[in-house]
């Protein structure tokens, strides 16, 4: 897929999984900031996972254009900055301590699991930190919780409804060759 595709096709994902995540629970949010369920989440994940920088690219535009709640266009750039970032540096433990492959071949679902903890804790620990620093948070503590939970929930569903589908398709599939 050309390099271009994956990005654009990135920014596309992210803005239409965080749109229709603030129509579905956004009334269930913490904060303008945290969602208890947060879709995206998981393209955050997804996208470095099968595009490396090139997805990553992709979160930060998609990050700039659906940052609303922030006053300063610098606090917008912070933000894209470290919703892209988390997933890199989540990846990059995962491969270091976690043993993780560099494909998504042999990639087990007790590793994936593995994974999108270490992605949830790599986006809201910074997040929470960043949202304190610039007052939007009265403790860095008060979010972490929600956040992380919202991130691994809305991961874990993505992925879960996924693996469920591919599933659905292998078995018509098999159904059509007997």
């Amino acid at each position: 897929m050309p390099t271009v595709l994956q990005v654009l096709g990135t920014v596309a994902v992210w803005v239409g999984l965080f749109k229709f995540n603030d129509w579905l629970f956004g009334y269930m949010g913490l904060s303008l900031v945290i969602s208890w369920v947060f879709v995206p989440a998981a393209v955050r994940l997804l996208s470095v996972m099968l595009f490396g920088m090139r997805g990553a690219l992709g979160l930060w535009i998609g990050a700039l254009l659906t940052n609303h709640a922030f006053a300063t266009p610098w606090q917008s750039i912070a933000v894209a900055c470290l919703s892209s970032g988390g997933p890199v540096a989540a990846m990059y433990i995962g491969r270091r301590w976690l043993q993780l492959p560099a494909s998504l071949q042999g990639l087990t679902p007790g590793k994936l699991f593995q994974l999108s903890v270490l992605a949830a804790a790599c986006n809201a620990v910074p997040h929470n930190i960043f949202f304190w620093i610039v007052d939007l948070m009265p403790d860095p503590l008060m979010g972490i919780g929600p956040m992380f939970i919202g991130d691994l929930f809305g991961i874990l569903l993505v992925l879960y409804t996924l693996r469920a589908l591919i599933s659905v398709g292998d078995q018509i599939a098999a159904r059509r060759q007997a």
